[in-house]
């Protein structure tokens, strides 16, 4: 009986380690969700052969891993997640700080470059605009 209960918990834990590295969209969650049934149906089979006494699954056998399975849900899958985001956070924390400390602050300058260029183009072709043409008098034109 405790063997089925801790072939449930190695079961579910694979399958949510696996949900971690392959994320969970629903294709892969289903694709997850077969292999784990399956792999659960083969423990069950293969502990049933190789230690039970009948040689046979019995309905206690897979009650007893459904309920390991429950109990990694419930117990200890959330701690696993905790710390796949801990080591996630932890890992990309020099990027996230050289993204706050120099990213930021250079594409705040170039914004203000950009913006500065932007309004003294805008000046320039005022006073293009304004400006008037100064033409010699007719009298003082030289014609050779």
């Amino acid at each position: 009986m405790l063997w089925c209960l801790g072939l449930g918990l190695a079961a579910a834990a694979a399958r949510d380690a696996a949900g971690l590295l392959l994320g969970h969209s629903r294709p892969v969650r289903f694709l997850l969700d077969l292999l784990a049934f399956a792999s659960a149906a083969v423990l069950a089979c293969g502990f049933a052969a190789g230690l039970s006494a009948s040689g046979r699954v019995r309905w206690y056998m897979a009650a007893a891993m459904a309920l390991g399975a429950l109990g990694w849900r419930w117990a200890a899958s959330g701690l696993l997640h905790r710390a796949a985001a801990l080591v996630l956070r932890l890992l990309t924390l020099p990027m996230r700080l050289a993204e706050r400390y120099l990213a930021r602050p250079a594409r705040r300058r170039l914004a203000a470059i950009a913006a500065k260029r932007k309004k003294s183009a805008g000046k320039r072709q005022k006073a293009q605009k304004r400006h008037k043409k100064i033409l010699q008098k007719q009298g003082r034109i030289l014609y050779n």
